[in-house]
Order: C-alpha cells, then sequence, then structure tokens
C-alpha cells in the first residue's frame, strides 16, 4: 500500500535545519520504545458536510503506546515554536478532500465490521509531504526504529 502511515503530528512547511535538531531530540526521547501492535476497525473522518477533509481507519491495540509517542513528539516540537496539540486520534488516512455521493453516515456502517489485524508499527519516520501532479508523495527524512 503507498503511503500507508499512521501520523503522530502534522508539522507543516519546516526549515529543513530545524528537522534535523528534531530528529536527534526525539531519537533521545524514543530510542528503546517497544513496537505498536494495532489492528483498525472503522471509519471516521475529520469534517463533516459537503466535503470531508479527511476519512480514516480507526486504529485499536496499543493506543497507549501511540499516545506515550505522541506525546513525547508533542513536546519536542512544541520546544521548535510548533502549537502542542490538545487532542489525538491515532488513525491511518485513506482519503482526503473527499465529496461523497451519499452520507458519511452511509459509508461508516458499510466499513463498521471491516477489520485490518496485525499490524505492526516498528518506526517513527519524519516525513517530508508535497503534492506531485495531485497525488501525495511522502518522502522519509529521519527514522527512528522500536524494539
Amino acid at each position: 500500500m503507498d503511503n500507508f502511515h499512521l501520523t503522530i503530528k502534522f508539522l507543516g512547511e519546516v526549515d529543513e535545519n530545524k528537522i534535523g535538531f528534531i530528529y536527534q531530540d526525539l531519537l533521545r526521547k524514543i530510542r528503546g520504545k517497544e513496537k505498536i501492535n494495532i489492528y483498525l476497525k472503522g471509519l471516521g473522518c475529520f469534517g463533516k458536510g459537503d466535503v470531508i477533509k479527511t476519512i480514516y481507519l480507526k486504529c485499536c491495540g496499543d493506543l497507549d503506546k501511540i499516545k506515550e509517542i505522541f506525546s513525547e513528539v508533542d513536546k519536542v516540537t512544541s520546544s521548535y515554536g510548533f502549537k502542542m496539540d490538545n487532542r489525538f486520534t491515532p488513525h491511518v488516512t485513506i482519503a482526503q478532500e473527499v465529496v461523497l455521493k451519499n452520507n458519511f453516515d452511509y459509508l461508516q456502517q458499510k466499513f463498521e465490521d471491516y477489520i485490518i489485524d496485525n499490524i505492526v508499527f516498528d518506526r517513527v519516520t519524519i516525513m517530508k509531504s508535497e503534492q506531485s501532479n495531485g497525488k501525495r508523495i511522502y518522502t522519509p527524512l529521519y527514522e527512528i526504529h522500536l524494539e
């Protein structure tokens, strides 16, 4: 699956020198943490109405481990001037900027029993996100492997 990932925090435009410092700080905080075992069950979305910003698969399983890593990422990035996030919804994005033919509740109901099981997240990756020819391209810049 192209671009399959769980977003911990989206930073937006960042000076590439700053990314190296963020990576070094995250390496100190996250290295040695355990791999994360999850499964995906059900759909959720960000936004409502005619255009839904994001449709995602809901993460279940080791959510405490995901939230612990999110907390570390949030603390480190806030020390570089990024806004701290009060809310975090562990999810895997499957579509963005969607115009639906049916109500989202209908789509959500169709997927309520759909499960993708036995997913292991074994690294935290800092990625560059770009739009090219109408497609989102993610390029790994730095990786921190989990144990």
